[in-house]
């Protein structure tokens, strides 16, 4: 009880200074200045974040503006000197050093070239095998889960809500395998009302009833993602190209799969940790539940 305690003493800075990154992008988010967002003296504040997100302040907060500025290369026509200003880099060479350290490849070249590119093709050439997909049957997974509600690119704000739980009960999301589980059609719900579920799997031994850390802080809760057949598609690349995937799947594999799909949330899961890999490189299973067919299969 004292570690959940302390814990729960920990939980408001954090998530103050989780939401300062994530709000301030375009701002300067320098280890002194979000030590005084937690409240703390900067050597203490950097000990206490590593031990509970597993990586530094100045990883996450590189990671998060790089996320961002893929998202803005797939999505749109903003200008890249523009794009790099909005995620927090001062100039246009500074932000080419920084996303070509991380991907290989300059920010202009990844909005001309990149993975989205050749999903894009794949659906204006109407090519049902352009990519492999399979047929599977998934055991049910017991899990822990938090809601998030708002973009789906956002949801990594979410899980690191769910970090902090599992961390306050001795356990590290690291060890568990995560899930997102997609609740909304992004095609006919307004970006700001989307719902879904960052959910870890159930850790050992976690019984009883799960409670919040603080009054104001995240609900966590039982959840089981369904067993069953389920097309399942490896996607490696940006979580900014998944919708791209996503319309590929649903418009041209479904329709010559001869399966029909089930009344079911969308599932992905993560199989890689994004702190371990570039922003263009994760690796993700899109899991499409479907209805069981005469075989039961």
């Amino acid at each position: 009880m004292t570690q959940v305690r302390t814990w729960i003493e920990y939980e408001e800075r954090f998530d103050a200074v989780l939401t300062h990154i994530y709000d301030h992008l375009d701002e300067p988010l320098d280890l002194v200045r979000l030590a005084e967002v937690a409240g703390f003296s900067p050597r203490h504040w950097h000990r206490i974040f590593v031990s509970a997100f597993g990586e530094s302040l100045p990883a996450l907060v590189k990671r998060v503006r790089l996320q961002r500025a893929v998202s803005l290369l797939v999505s749109g026509t903003m200008p890249v000197r523009r794009i790099g200003r909005e995620c927090g880099y001062p100039d246009l060479s500074s932000f080419t050093r920084a996303f070509r350290a991380a991907t290989g490849t300059t920010p202009a070249q990844y909005r001309d070239s990149g993975t989205h590119v050749d999903l894009r093709l794949a659906r204006a050439h109407m090519d049902p095998q352009a990519f492999e997909a399979d047929v599977r049957a998934l055991p049910p997974v017991k899990c822990i889960a938090a809601r998030h509600r708002g973009s789906y690119l956002t949801i990594d704000r979410t899980f690191h809500d769910l970090r902090i739980w599992l961390a306050a009960h001795g356990h590290d999301l690291a060890d568990q395998e995560m899930y997102g589980v997609y609740l909304s059609d992004p095609t006919r719900t307004a970006e700001a009302d989307l719902e879904a579920m960052a959910c870890a799997t159930r850790p050992p031994g976690l019984t009883g009833e799960l409670e919040p850390l603080s009054p104001d802080a995240v609900d966590v809760e039982y959840f089981a993602i369904r067993g069953g057949p389920y097309a399942a598609l490896t996607h490696v690349g940006a979580y900014a190209d998944m919708p791209d995937t996503y319309n590929w799947l649903f418009g041209h594999w479904v329709p010559h799969s001869g399966r029909q799909l089930s009344d079911d949330p969308v599932v992905e899961h993560y199989v890689t940790n994004p702190q371990d890999n570039s922003p263009t490189a994760n690796t993700v299973e899109l899991l499409l539940p479907l209805v069981p067919d005469i075989a039961g299969r």
